[in-house]
């Protein structure tokens, strides 16, 4: 087995040197006007990265965290939601509302397949719904979404428009104010390269307004608490402190290159790696994927779950699995973190190890079988 660990999964990923030192400096304490200074500048530098003048709260929790903050700050039973559902994470954007009796219908779309703007004009043109929530990427087919086209037509009718951008923001170009997004969400482990455990919603005036006339259903994650704190550089709770001095330095990484440097990036990885897959027999299963992570379609014969065991047990290199209908038929490859071509030639040549070593597998069955 190789010694060194190569991770492919869209989070976690793997983090600079720098940003391994931090973390594993001492605390600082936080309630100290030094720790208000850095709070203001990260989100200054979170604004840059969402493309909003808005507001953006902070929260010790995980994407999921985010998610239902919105539900509870911005949603009531009075709504009536529209969900597009792609997958895993357009999932998650249902069981939220069941958990909290938020009434709502859902898009359904096979997984990979993309949204139909002449379809969702029609929905959205009946004025039915108060709120339309996506997944910019849905990150369990690699699908990404035409968030430009579809907030044009929650502009158009006057809907609440909500993005889960977690694992598109950085990688791909995302620009929330441009683009109409009332309320948008990303987290640490995606393309910031940093630990799980802080999420961010970002809201604009729209929102702003919004929250006022509803009554958060939540302590913990009641965002007008948190505005008030974040006005004077704090948090109403202990944050994961750790990460907040990675998050400061990994967002003036990104300030002083540029975001469109980190898209860039990500781009050249996604398109390295599907050029490079071109010569084994798998097929790339979204038509219209992000360059965050590229999912395969496995040939028929191969099983994906295996080929993500074999890939970690054999070579030290993690790829993600999928669940659901998709577990034995595609895996996904994301392109986040600290990773090269290097690593990437490393990942198909281990690919084309197991295709070999199945090929072998079954030419030995076969040739049992003619002499038995």
């Amino acid at each position: 087995m190789n010694n060194k660990i190569r991770l492919f999964t869209p989070g976690p990923v793997t983090m600079s040197t720098r940003m391994l030192a931090i973390g594993a400096s001492q605390l600082p304490y936080n309630r100290t006007e030094q720790f208000s200074q850095i709070t203001f500048e990260i989100i200054k530098d979170l604004k840059y990265i969402f493309g909003t003048r808005g507001n953006v709260v902070i929260f010790t929790a995980s994407g999921t965290g985010a998610m239902e903050a919105v539900i509870f700050n911005f949603l009531d039973k009075s709504d009536k939601v529209l969900i597009v559902n792609g997958g895993t994470f357009g999932q998650r954007w249902v069981d939220i509302c069941i958990q909290h009796a938020i009434p709502f219908e859902q898009i359904n779309l096979n997984p990979g397949q993309p949204i139909s703007l002449k379809d969702l004009d029609h929905k959205l043109s009946s004025q039915e719904y108060s709120t339309l929530l996506i997944n910019a990427h849905e990150t369990s087919t690699g699908m990404i979404y035409d968030t430009k086209a579809i907030g044009e037509l929650t502009q158009k009718y006057g809907v609440f428009f909500v993005v889960d951008a977690i694992s598109t923001i950085c990688a791909d170009i995302f620009m929330m104010d441009e683009w109409h997004v009332d309320v948008s969400l990303l987290s640490s482990q995606k393309a910031l390269a940093l630990p799980p455990g802080l999420s961010f919603l970002a809201l604009n005036k729209k929102a702003r307004l919004r929250l006022e006339t509803k009554t958060c259903q939540s302590y913990y994650f009641d965002i007008k608490v948190y505005l008030a704190n974040q006005s004077r550089g704090q948090m109403p709770f202990t944050p994961v402190i750790g990460h907040y001095m990675m998050l400061h330095e990994r967002l003036r990484e990104i300030r002083l290159r540029g975001i469109d440097f980190f898209v860039s990036r990500h781009s050249t990885l996604a398109e390295y790696f599907r050029k490079g897959m071109k010569r084994l027999p798998f097929n790339f299963f979204s038509t219209n994927p992000s360059n965050a992570l590229t999912a395969m379609s496995c040939p028929k014969d191969i099983d994906a779950f295996d080929l993500v065991k074999r890939l970690a047990d054999d070579y030290n290199c993690f790829v993600a699995p999928n669940g659901g209908n998709l577990k034995h038929k595609v895996f996904r490859v994301s392109h986040l973190g600290e990773q090269n071509e290097t690593d990437i030639d490393f990942l198909i040549n281990a690919l084309e190890d197991i295709l070999n070593n199945y090929q072998q597998t079954k030419n030995h069955i076969i040739m049992e079988k003619e002499n038995y």
